[in-house]
C-alpha cells in the first residue's frame, strides 16, 4: 500500500480537517510536528521566481481594434517564446495588457495604470494618435516604451524613455514620393487624409512637400473624418482633376472603403499607401490590384530572426502572418527582453540606458540601432504592389 503524504490533509473537505485538527487523540503540537517539515519542503519545491510586469497598450475594442489585433497576438507570441526560451534574468514575463478604447483619452487612462502597476517597461501603443497620449505620461514616469509602429515624429521628440521599432514618416512619405515621381513617372498627384489621425495628416503633409520638391504638382488635398464611410464627393472631385496618382495615407478600414467606391464609380487611378494598410484587401476586394503601399516588412526580407519568428507564429497559430505591421511587435518585445538583461536589473533607468544602448539589433524587420531620439536608424522601408490577390515585393529603399 502506498505511503500517504501528511499533505493529503489539505486535499479533505475544509470541515474534516477540522474535526481532524480539534481530535482529542490528536494533540494539535503533534499534528503540527507532522506538517511543518512536508509544508516547508513543499513551499520550496513549487517556489516560482517572480515574474516580471511587462505593460502594453493596443486597441481591443473600437475603430482601431482589428487593426490592432494581429499586433496584441505577436506580441503575445513574443512573449510566450521568451518564457519557453529562460524567460529574463531567470524570472518569465506576465504581459499586462491594456485596451486603451482606440482613443487618446484611453490610451492616456491606460499609460496612467502602468505608471500604477509599476510595470518594468511598455509595449504600445500602435496608432501614432494613442502613442502621443502615452508618451508624455511615461516620459514624466520614467518607464520604458517601445511602439511597435507609431511613426509620427512627434512621438520619440525630446523624450528619452520613448522608443519605437519602426520608420518614420519623415522618411516614409518622402520615400513614396520619390517612388511615385520616379519609378511611376507621376507628374500630378492627389492627397487624400483622415483630419482625425496625426498619422494620416503628418504623412500626407510630408508626401505632398517630397513629391513638390521632386517636380512633381499636388492637384488637390481632400480630407475626411475618421468615421466616414461614403466617399462619394470626394471620388467625384478626384473623377474631374484626374491625377496621376492618389496618395491615401489613412488607415486600412477607410482606405479600403475609399478605394473600394472609387472603383464602384469608375475612377481608374493609382492609389499609394502608407504602413496603415494592413489587410486592406479586407474592404477592398480586387480593387486594390494596381496600388502600392509602403511597408515594414514582407515575408522575403532576408533576415533570420524573420524566418524564425514565421516558423514559431506557423507553429504556434497555425497560418502565415497576414499583416506587414505586426512583425514589429515581435521587434518590439525582443528588445525589451534584451535591454532588460543587458541592463541586469528592473531599474527604469537602467533599462532605459540598455535600450538606447543597442547596436545592431537583428530584428525581423531588420537591424536596429537607436539614434539620440530612440529611432531606429537607417530603418529601411519596403514597396509592395498589390497584383492578383497578392503581394508582390518591389524594392527596399533605405534611408
Amino acid at each position: 500500500m502506498a505511503r500517504q503524504h501528511p499533505l493529503h490533509l489539505y486535499c479533505l473537505p475544509l470541515s474534516h480537517f477540522f474535526k481532524i485538527l480539534l481530535s482529542p487523540g490528536l494533540p494539535f503540537l503533534l499534528l503540527m510536528s507532522l506538517l511543518m517539515p512536508h509544508l516547508a519542503l513543499g513551499a520550496a519545491g513549487t517556489a516560482r521566481p517572480e515574474p516580471i510586469k511587462i505593460g502594453a497598450i493596443f486597441s481591443e475594442s473600437g475603430i482601431a481594434a482589428s487593426h490592432n489585433k494581429p499586433l496584441i497576438e505577436m506580441t503575445m507570441l513574443a512573449i510566450q517564446h521568451v518564457n519557453d526560451t529562460g524567460g529574463v534574468l531567470g524570472r518569465p514575463l506576465e504581459l499586462l495588457l491594456v485596451d486603451n478604447l482606440s482613443t487618446p483619452i484611453g490610451s492616456a487612462l491606460a499609460a496612467h495604470e502602468m505608471v500604477e502597476q509599476d510595470v518594468a517597461a511598455v509595449i504600445g501603443a500602435h496608432w501614432s494618435s494613442h502613442s502621443l497620449a502615452i508618451a508624455p505620461i511615461l516620459q514624466e514616469a520614467g518607464i520604458p516604451m517601445i511602439s511597435p509602429g507609431s511613426t509620427n515624429p512627434e512621438v520619440t521628440l525630446n523624450k528619452d524613455y520613448v522608443f519605437r521599432a519602426c520608420f518614420l514618416d519623415s522618411f516614409q512619405g518622402v520615400a513614396m514620393a520619390k517612388f511615385a515621381h520616379e519609378q511611376l513617372r507621376a507628374k500630378t498627384a492627389a492627397v487624400v487624409t483622415n483630419v482625425d489621425e496625426d498619422y494620416s495628416t503628418t504623412l500626407g503633409q510630408f508626401f505632398s512637400d517630397a513629391f513638390r520638391k521632386a517636380g512633381g504638382d499636388i492637384v488637390s488635398d481632400i480630407f475626411y473624418r475618421g468615421n466616414a464611410t461614403d466617399f462619394s464627393e470626394n471620388i467625384t472631385e478626384l473623377v474631374r482633376l484626374k491625377p496621376d496618382v492618389v496618395y491615401l495615407p489613412g488607415y486600412t478600414r477607410d482606405s479600403g472603403l475609399f478605394i473600394k467606391q472609387a472603383a464602384k464609380l469608375d475612377f481608374s487611378t493609382t492609389f499609394l499607401g502608407g504602413d496603415a494598410w494592413d489587410e486592406i484587401e479586407k474592404f477592398t476586394g480586387p480593387a486594390i490590384n494596381g496600388s502600392f503601399q509602403s511597408t515594414p516588412w514582407h515575408p522575403k526580407v532576408p533576415f533570420d530572426t524573420s524566418r524564425q519568428m514565421m516558423e514559431l507564429y506557423s507553429s504556434t497559430y497555425g497560418r502565415k502572418i497576414k499583416n506587414n505591421s505586426s512583425p514589429l511587435a515581435y521587434d518590439a518585445v525582443m528588445l525589451l527582453a534584451q535591454a532588460i538583461t543587458r541592463a541586469g536589473s528592473l531599474n527604469h533607468k537602467a533599462i532605459r540606458d540598455a535600450l538606447a544602448s543597442i547596436i545592431d539589433f537583428p530584428g525581423a524587420t531588420g537591424s536596429i540601432t537607436f539614434d539620440k531620439n530612440g529611432d531606429p536608424l537607417r530603418k529601411g522601408i519596403i514597396i509592395i504592389q498589390f497584383l492578383d490577390g497578392k503581394r508582390i515585393y518591389k524594392k527596399t529603399i533605405i534611408p
